[in-house]
């Protein structure tokens, strides 16, 4: 898939995964000096930035991450996609990263991280297009009141312009309910919303005019014949030779270029259920999204519709 030349930095579903895990793991460095993740996840579109394609397809999202007690961390992800009988491999992913926080509450915080991505051209999935990514965020959770995040990503395409991508989001912890001795177990929620910003680009289509001078051949008359039918010389009219004029045309020409416009991408609303029993979550999101100043440019139609995608897995910690 060679579309979405938009675009973000970070992909909703994956980023949303990857900070979970990170989560667990700065919650969990008192205790180890390294913090192991592993996890499955079922995403039932994968999108980019609220953006996804129309070849899109489920994705099967093995990951494993290790982070330090220091809060560096290396995550891995393969991509397997459920098309039917086309089902298969199409690459994984890599990501070093920093997770960090500026007071001992944890109240403020962000992470800096890298991904390269190595999935194969031919892909139906978002992600063939991407070369690697550079991502940034920023947390503020005042007595987990409600938690705002800003992030910013730098899109390396593959044969393509470059993209940005900005987010910022709202979201809230919610416990329903508490269990084990340290009531850390249990079941919660986390309502979010979350806006898109960033570069796209797009082909558009101009006219040019210029105008053109170019010469015109005008026929000369015939001769007159003359009553005696020009049997005697002298007897005849003499025809008007051919001549030339200038005259000056209008030249229409249609042409494209690309133009890159940075701009409202979409947002979107989700509320992460997870439900933790020891070392073990269970996680279920559900994601609603709505694009802004999307258009197919294969058939020049708007695709701003409000769609559903959910993801659902499982991850130990050890």
């Amino acid at each position: 898939m060679k579309k979405l030349q938009l675009i973000v930095l970070a992909i909703a579903t994956f980023i949303g995964i990857k900070a979970e895990a990170q989560t667990n793991v700065t919650d969990s460095t008192h205790v180890k000096s390294l913090f192991f993740n592993a996890g499955l996840q079922y995403i039932s579109n994968l999108t980019y930035a609220g953006r996804r394609d129309n070849a899109s397809v489920p994705i099967l999202l093995p990951t494993f991450t290790v982070v330090s007690k220091q809060g560096f961390f290396f995550s891995a992800a393969g991509y397997f996609d459920l098309n039917g009988s086309n089902s298969g491999t199409e690459g994984l992913s890599v990501t070093p990263g920093y997770v960090f926080s500026f007071d001992k509450k944890k109240e403020l915080g962000g992470s800096v991280s890298v991904t390269k991505y190595f999935i194969t051209n031919s892909s139906p999935i978002i992600l063939s297009s991407f070369n690697a990514t550079a991502d940034a965020s920023l947390f503020y959770n005042p007595a987990n009141v409600v938690k705002i995040t800003i992030g910013a990503s730098y899109r390396f395409g593959k044969g393509s312009t470059n993209d940005i991508i900005n987010n910022a989001e709202l979201s809230k912890e919610i416990a329903l309910i508490k269990t084990g001795t340290n009531k850390t177990n249990g079941l919660k929620i986390a309502p979010t919303i979350t806006a898109y910003t960033g570069t796209q680009s797009f082909y558009e289509t101009y006219y040019t005019t210029s105008q053109v001078q170019r010469a015109v051949t005008n026929p000369g008359a015939p001769g007159s014949a003359g009553v005696l039918g020009g049997l005697i010389p002298g007897t005849g009219t003499a025809g008007t030779p051919p001549s030339q004029t200038i005259i000056t045309e209008t030249d229409t020409q249609q042409k494209q270029q690309q133009v890159k416009r940075y701009t409202l991408l979409a947002a979107s609303a989700t509320m992460p259920i997870t439900y933790t029993i020891n070392k073990v979550q269970l996680t279920l999101t559900p994601y609603f999204i709505k694009p802004f100043n999307q258009v197919d440019y294969n058939s020049n139609t708007s695709m701003n519709g409000l769609y559903f995608l959910f993801t659902g897995g499982a991850s130990v910690t050890f």
